[in-house]
């Protein structure tokens, strides 16, 4: 039952960023409010920007597509999946993508844990 209030919540919550820190809010939503109450989570629930935000320094979008760009596969928000498509100079990447890209197998491209 959790894990069906924390889908919901991650599908219908509104993502932001508060003090740089990536959060998702109810919105004001009642069913939100009453899933955030369950689930004892504040309004706003902060979340880690790993695989919740886009993988270029900086930037801290919500992630929009995964794409190869380069070397590495990303998971990119709107802005940056663009650039990769048009493939534009790719800016730095943060640093837990590339080691998570580190342990890519170099035959299949599948990750190696």
């Amino acid at each position: 039952m959790k894990e069906a209030l924390i889908d919901m919540v991650f599908q219908f919550g509104y993502r932001t960023v508060i003090d740089n820190k990536p959060a998702i809010i109810t919105g004001g939503l009642s069913a939100l409010k009453g899933a955030f109450d369950v689930l004892n989570w504040d309004d706003p629930h902060y979340l880690t920007p790993e695989g919740n935000t886009c993988e270029i320094e900086g930037c801290m979008n919500e992630i929009s597509s995964e794409q190869r760009w380069g070397k590495y596969y990303l998971m990119l928000c709107h802005k940056h999946s663009s650039m990769a498509f048009k493939k534009k100079r790719r800016p730095q990447v943060k640093s837990y993508a590339i080691e998570r890209e580190l342990k890519r197998d170099k035959k299949t491209g599948f990750l190696t844990y």
